[in-house]
């Protein structure tokens, strides 16, 4: 009784700082829990994950045709004299042949490229590796010692790679593994095409659904908040995907035309490298030029370094004239702290955590500043430069 009347009698100050610390201490305990059994809890994310394979593909595919469905629904059909409800049916149906599309190109025209190009690199990998040794030899003239190591090194790795081919658990098991895992991604990718039709036809439904159950758990105030934060969050990631699309595409195709200008091998191999890992800030660049200089390098060095002086200058022209026309202001950190989340991010989730990384620490940052800001006004503080 006495505990309740001193509870009602204290400032409200006094009872934020308690809900403070207790909400503290029950994170810390949580944390501490999950480090000690960091094991069980990424072998059942990792379960959950692979169960939830097909929504995730699913709502990937909306979160990435919403925009353009909006597109198609608000500026394309507007002056068109048909019911709502036919305009979503038509703009999810365009929606849809454009996924197809851009699916079938991949595979189509790009696939059989980056196959040939292996495939042509696997058959000359040989004549590469003996080039490589008489370059040793080369410039260790008479010292024997070193091509004797080399040449050790290249028959160890070769029966390493054939026991690894024949053995029990070697590549043919991985093979086979791979291909049932493959089989079931095509299952999770086509039933994550329905999902995805689903949502687009009926986007308004799902958010009602949601903001319902958010409303119905949580009071108004922190319902709201959470519903502003996951706004913001689909417009950052909006943003930073589409941006980075098409910047990594024309960053593509500047470096395969110029590889073939060059005059260099494995053109479409090159570019799909560079392209893909262009979606990485700032390091993406650097990190997909890494297996492509050890590719152009057994072949010629003077091509290998051809070839890392046109990536720095790619990179300084995507840097400072393409990204930014592009991207503008769309992830809206500055530059160390880019770097931070890609660094994080990174160590964390590997090449996954170094892409995602940059959106959701830039949420974070919006939301920490905005806090900040809020603080300092209520507490008529002006911090100056």
């Amino acid at each position: 009784m006495h505990l309740d009347m001193d509870l009602k009698n204290l400032k409200p100050e006094a009872k934020e700082n308690i809900l403070t610390i207790t909400v503290a201490g029950i994170l810390i305990v949580v944390f501490y829990i999950l480090l000690k059994n960091v094991g069980w809890v990424f072998n059942g994310v990792l379960k959950l994950v692979k169960a939830l394979a097909p929504f995730i593909f699913g709502f990937a595919f909306a979160f990435v045709l919403i925009p353009l469905r909006r597109t198609i629904e608000i500026k394309w059909l507007k002056h068109v004299s048909i019911k709502f409800r036919t305009k979503r049916k038509i703009a999810t149906l365009i929606c849809m042949l454009v996924l197809i599309l851009v699916l079938f190109s991949f595979f189509a025209i790009l696939i059989p490229q980056l196959a040939d190009s292996l495939s042509t690199f696997s058959a000359s990998f040989d004549g590469y590796m003996q080039k490589a040794v008489q370059w040793v030899e080369s410039i260790n003239g008479t010292n024997s010692q070193m091509s004797n190591m080399v040449n050790s090194l290249i028959d160890s790795a070769s029966g390493k790679l054939t026991e690894w081919l024949t053995g029990a658990r070697g590549g043919i098991a991985t093979l086979l593994s791979f291909s049932i895992s493959f089989a079931r991604g095509i299952l999770n990718f086509l039933i994550g095409v329905i999902i995805c039709i689903y949502i687009l036809l009926d986007e308004e439904v799902f958010k009602k659904q949601f903001k319902s159950l958010l409303y119905a758990i949580l009071n108004k105030k922190s319902a709201t908040r959470v519903i502003e934060v996951l706004r913001l969050t689909s417009k950052t990631f909006n943003s930073f995907l589409f941006g980075k699309f098409i910047d990594s595409l024309i960053i593509g195709v500047i470096t395969y035309i110029a590889v073939v200008i060059m005059r260099m091998p494995y053109a479409p191999l090159i570019a799909f490298v560079i392209g893909i890992t262009n979606m990485i800030p700032v390091f993406g660049p650097f990190i997909g030029a890494i297996p492509c200089l050890l590719i152009l390098l057994i072949i010629d060095f003077w091509m290998a370094l051809e070839f890392f002086v046109f990536i720095v200058i790619l990179q300084q022209i995507d840097g400072n004239v393409i990204g930014p026309r592009i991207l503008g202001d769309a992830v809206g950190l500055p530059t160390l702290w880019v770097m931070f989340a890609i660094i994080v991010g990174g160590s964390l989730f590997g090449i996954v955590g170094m892409f995602v990384g940059v959106p959701i620490f830039s949420v974070i940052y919006v939301l920490a500043n905005d806090r900040i800001k809020r603080n300092l006004k209520e507490k008529n503080i002006v911090v100056e430069d």
